[in-house]
């Protein structure tokens, strides 16, 4: 990758991390405190290392695609259990590390009798780079059940929107990728029914998420 020769500190970028910080700041005490409001009234499941939304918010209609071609929809989760990371495949070092934990804790949670299914999703935040192609020799890497979600922007924007997934680009001239993806890190849970159930912050830990888990599918 060549180097600038020019010496003077690029600050151009720090502009728009600056505010996606504290736009995400704000969504995210908003999530935690409407979740936890409930909690101090109402009995629920307590949770090890994720945040339980008690009432459980139905998702408005979105239309992604999954690797295979098929539908990604606020209809096609329903029936399982669903974690949904997102993140895109240019990511240096976040992304592959939660997909390599995710893949440990679908190994964990194997290990069960469960009668529910739990299903991974990785849903790309990138969709100009990440085409179904791209998602379908990346995603199965980490475990072959895992499902790659892409979309256009709108369609994108109307699941992340309600679920307080916050991203932003940021252009890097000393990126050999052209640019990166600031995002959310948080891996969002929906139930049966197709509603948002619970949150999980990082850092991400196998052990304690399949307590949550276990917690919460056999309740």
């Amino acid at each position: 990758m060549q180097q600038s020769t020019d010496h003077k500190p690029r600050r151009r970028w720090l502009i728009p991390v600056a505010v996606f910080m504290i736009v995400f700041g704000v969504s995210f005490n908003l999530i935690l405190r409407q979740a936890n409001e409930p909690l101090e009234s109402t009995q629920s499941t307590p949770l090890i290392s994720g945040t339980l939304i008690p009432d459980p918010r139905p998702l408005t209609p979105f239309r992604l695609t999954d690797h295979n071609g098929g539908e990604f929809s606020q209809e096609s989760i329903k029936g399982s259990w669903h974690l949904l990371s997102f993140g895109y495949t240019h990511c240096p070092d976040i992304c592959p590390t939660t997909l390599a934990m995710l893949a440990r804790l679908a190994d964990r949670m194997r290990q069960e009798s469960l009668n529910a299914e739990i299903k991974t999703a990785f849903i790309t935040i990138d969709p100009e780079r990440d085409t179904q192609t791209v998602l379908a020799s990346y995603v199965p890497y980490f475990d072959s059940a895992f499902l790659g979600v892409t979309g256009d922007r709108q369609a994108l924007d109307k699941l992340t929107g309600q679920l307080g997934v916050l991203y932003a680009r940021v252009d890097t001239e000393q990126s050999g990728m052209g640019y990166l993806m600031d995002h959310s890190t948080s891996i969002i849970l929906t139930n049966p029914a197709g509603e948002f159930q619970a949150l999980f912050g990082a850092p991400h830990e196998v052990e304690a998420m399949a307590q949550d888990l276990i917690r919460l599918i056999t309740r």
